[in-house]
């Protein structure tokens, strides 16, 4: 039962297009730049469903960028620091 729930590399391979030797010294690389699913640790088996779910979303466009989760500007926190020692304590920068 559980062996369909996971898929092989060369029926994972075949299913995007490529080799599976090509999957098997890619892999990592194309899920950093394609959101594809991560392999099963140990194994050169995937979770059938996610690559299912990749595939269906449309398989190899990148994964959206994430929300900033604030708006904070960004600042240069030493130089703030050095400003902030200066004002207080006097003396030549």
């Amino acid at each position: 039962m559980l062996k369909h729930q996971t898929a092989d590399i060369g029926e994972v391979a075949a299913a995007i297009g490529k080799e599976p030797a090509w999957l098997q010294r890619h892999w990592l690389a194309y899920h950093r730049r394609t959101g594809f699913p991560r392999r099963i640790p140990g194994t050169w088996r995937w979770p059938r469903k996610a690559v299912e779910k990749w595939l269906e979303a449309g398989g190899e466009e990148p994964p959206a960028a994430p929300a900033p989760a604030n708006q904070n500007e960004v600042s240069d926190h030493v130089a703030l620091a050095a400003a902030s020692l200066l004002e207080r304590y006097g003396g030549n920068a």
